[in-house]
């Protein structure tokens, strides 16, 4: 595997005002919080006076989930089946994330328009939308929303 690309992982980071002073120092990972010698780990870069660094395994977990989840949504806007079902490659491809993340330990899925979470099973589809700060990877469900859980 290619040595991950900081600019892709920047897109991944945890939020800056979640890290530690390790974290942001570039001594811990930002993921796992592995404390990283110098000189160890790959500079994923940063506007700014941080300098956050990933460990090679969460750097190469995190490139993977973005490269599925890229490959998954990238065919997705240019089938034509896909909108209404996926077709055989759509599910392949969306099978293919969904290991990936499930590999790397990743929270649930959360729908963007209800804001539920996706069971395992449900079917699903990536979701990207641009804000000012730059693009949101997520996920919707395939077919119509639940219904919002109650609160408890």
């Amino acid at each position: 595997m290619p040595e991950p690309a900081p600019v892709v992982l920047l897109r991944v980071l945890p939020e800056i005002h979640t890290l530690t002073p390790t974290q942001l120092s570039g001594a811990a990972c930002v993921w796992c919080r592995h404390a990283l010698r110098p000189g160890e780990g790959i500079d994923l870069g940063s506007p700014g006076p941080a300098r956050p660094h990933g460990c090679l395994s969460c750097c190469e977990s995190k490139t993977r989930s973005l490269r599925t989840y890229l490959d998954w949504y990238d065919h997705g806007i240019t089938c034509l089946r896909c909108p209404t079902g996926p077709c055989d490659r759509g599910e392949a491809l969306g099978a293919a994330h969904l290991a990936v993340r499930e590999e790397a330990g990743q929270p649930p899925m959360r729908c963007c328009a209800c804001e539920t979470d996706i069971a395992p099973g449900e079917l699903v589809r990536p979701y990207l939308w641009e804000r000012p700060d730059g693009p949101v990877l997520g996920y919707l469900h395939a077919r119509d929303c639940p219904l919002p859980r109650p609160p408890s």
